[in-house]
């Protein structure tokens, strides 16, 4: 449902979630055969794609679809539906060449800069929901195989009556700050020269700014004295909740965790301007669709 404007990727579905027809089983059967309605396909959370003006589009297909090709533990999850009251769907399907030569199954990450914005969201949110499935097959409280509910959306345990539902982790994501320079970090596992935000999953009973506080102390040695919200971010990789802040740090006497981090480096506006535009002659930062990239701009045109 569309809202003011937010910069992430994964954000601004064009669909209504329309959770009141998850229960409704007379409206679900009657979508399912309704010529308008539409399914997504997965194999092993790969997004079924078609080659659409040099980019990327969703390969939409028909519901029945997954009757006949569906992965019978997973459900036909029910989307939502768009401003023509159609009605859209996803699934997962085992053997990635019962579709033939329609389309080609793609990972999300690397496929996402091809896509329309508008497509990015409902891909995402599928992508999360059967990854979430995937690994929630039993009762968290018996153990007992739970079964699904609700057009995919909730997981009920039939012998002690527990109900699941799909869960997010929620991440903190920041981009440090001192006077007119801005701190990053570099993971070893990265790519040569790639520098990033900080991030940490936020713990139990943990406000927002105090993860954010713990993990640049952890991670940079430093220590924050301001947090500005900036932005959030769904991220499907596997279901986070990305939480963008920029924090002002009372110093810039860095100590670098190398359980955590390769290094780190601060960068001034120019440079960062350099790295937004991926002109810097050393470094470069995440594409647009990552929540650290639009963290680092704002920061950058500040």
């Amino acid at each position: 449902m569309l809202l003011p404007h937010n910069p992430n990727a994964f954000t601004r579905s064009p669909l209504d979630r329309a959770s009141h027809h998850r229960k409704d089983e007379a409206w679900l059967k009657a979508a399912v055969e309704n010529d308008q309605s539409v399914l997504v396909v997965f194999n092993k959370g790969r997004p079924f794609f078609q080659e659409s003006d040099g980019g990327l589009s969703i390969r939409w297909l028909a519901p029945h679809v997954h009757a006949q090709v569906g992965d019978r533990d997973l459900p036909l999850l029910f989307l939502g539906v768009d401003g023509n009251e159609a009605a859209h769907f996803a699934c997962e399907i085992s053997d990635p060449e019962a579709l033939g030569d329609l389309g080609v199954f793609e990972e999300l990450r690397p496929a996402a800069p091809r896509l329309e914005a508008s497509a990015l969201p409902i891909i995402g949110a599928a992508r999360a929901v059967f990854e979430w499935h995937g690994r929630n097959r039993f009762c968290a409280n018996c153990g007992t195989a739970s079964r699904v509910t609700e057009a995919g959306w909730v997981r009920k345990c039939d012998a002690c009556n527990a109900e699941h539902y799909p869960r997010v982790d929620p991440v903190c994501i920041m981009v440090p700050t001192f006077g007119d320079k801005c701190f990053l970090g570099r993971q070893k596992m990265w790519p040569k020269g790639m520098h990033s935000a900080l991030a940490g999953f936020i713990e139990p009973g943990e406000a927002i700014e105090e993860a954010v506080a713990r993990e640049t102390l952890e991670e940079a040695g430093l220590k924050v004295r301001h947090v500005t919200t900036h932005s959030t971010q769904p991220w499907p990789f596997p279901h986070s909740l990305m939480i963008g802040v920029l924090c002002e740090v009372e110093d810039d006497k860095e100590t670098v965790d190398t359980t955590e981090l390769e290094s780190g480096r601060w960068f001034t506006r120019e440079e960062a301007k350099l790295l937004i535009a991926a002109k810097h002659p050393e470094c470069w930062a995440p594409p647009p669709f990552a929540i650290a990239h639009q963290l680092l701009k704002t920061w950058s045109e500040g």
